[in-house]
């Protein structure tokens, strides 16, 4: 059959939509699906909201080459299972090569966008990672939620982090204030943390 994009003659053609007469060869279809990926579409790709290029039906996405099927298998295991808040960037499976750079724990690639809510949940799970690491070596910080002494629990508290010299140094002190936003203590930069490096948006 003929790709209906390029028109050359496909032996393992795939389905765009339901018509059969709307089939992509394998180079189309592989760009197509990259595109949607690259572009932080692949959520409306998986829900099925991204139509036809040619009829405007949606697109089908279980008739894929089997490299991007499997890709996009990938992907989906970046969705934790828990209905709970994720605690850790395992439950993503991600996890920071020894360059600092999140990556899949399969398939060792960047980071790939799926909806803002997932981003976010994740953007947590890396604070609690980073925050982790400050409290252990070759840091040791010792981490104090504000207001000290307050048992309202109905009142907001953040936490800080301080040096094990803090209560004893009397030439001075330093104190490091992260940028506003959904950042906390430990991080400049979530989307660097998240797409360079913890050495770039983080703790170095």
């Amino acid at each position: 059959m003929n790709c209906a994009i390029c028109m050359t003659t496909s032996s393992i053609p795939y389905h765009c939509c339901t018509s059969d007469k709307h089939c992509l060869c394998e180079s189309c279809c592989i760009n197509i699906i990259s595109s949607i990926i690259n572009n932080g579409k692949i959520a409306l790709l998986l829900s099925n909201k991204i139509p036809c290029y040619i009829c405007n039906e949606k697109f089908q996405y279980n008739d894929l080459p089997q490299n991007l099927q499997s890709d996009l298998n990938n992907i989906l295991l970046t969705i934790p299972k828990t209905s709970k808040q994720p605690q850790s960037i395992q439950e993503f499976n991600y996890y920071y090569n020894e360059f600092n750079q999140l990556r899949h724990c399969i398939t060792n690639k960047k980071f790939i966008f799926l909806t803002q809510r997932h981003y976010d949940l994740l953007g947590k799970a890396i604070e609690i990672y980073i925050q982790t690491l400050i409290k252990s070596n070759p840091w040791n910080y010792e981490e104090i939620w504000l207001p000290i002494n307050d048992n309202n629990q109905n009142r907001q508290k953040v936490n800080i982090f301080i040096s094990n010299d803090f209560r004893t140094n009397t030439n001075g002190c330093l104190i490091l204030i992260q940028g506003c936003g959904v950042v906390r203590a430990g991080q400049w930069s979530r989307s660097c943390c998240i797409n360079e490096s913890l050495d770039i948006g983080g703790i170095d």
